[in-house]
């Protein structure tokens, strides 16, 4: 983590968003719960402001996965929507089938 933060410090158009999905999983899987929500929110929107498509979606659907394992099938849902849009829109059809498939809403 410790490259990914220096880069993202010299050009954070390019890798403050990676850092902050890194800090996100690392927060979820420690059990910090409130910090990993608002991780996995602000690596979306660093993702989304950098017009960074691809990597949005794969946070969204992480975030997805974070709140679905944390019993909030409604936050899961939005951001397993969001995911399916978003990799729609950068043309991984195959992708969003796979997530129609698998994800357990």
């Amino acid at each position: 983590i410790s490259a990914i933060e220096r880069f993202a410090k010299l050009c954070p158009f390019n890798s403050e968003h990676k850092l902050l999905l890194l800090q996100a999983e690392m927060k979820s899987r420690m059990g910090e719960v409130k910090e990993a929500s608002k991780h996995y929110e602000l690596a979306i929107s660093a993702a989304e402001r950098n017009e960074f498509i691809h990597e949005q979606a794969i946070a969204n659907e992480r975030a997805a996965d974070f709140f679905l394992r944390h019993n909030d099938p409604t936050r899961a849902a939005h951001h397993y929507g969001e995911a399916q849009v978003l990799f729609l829109k950068w043309g991984a059809q195959r992708k969003v089938d796979h997530l129609l498939m698998s994800i357990p809403l």
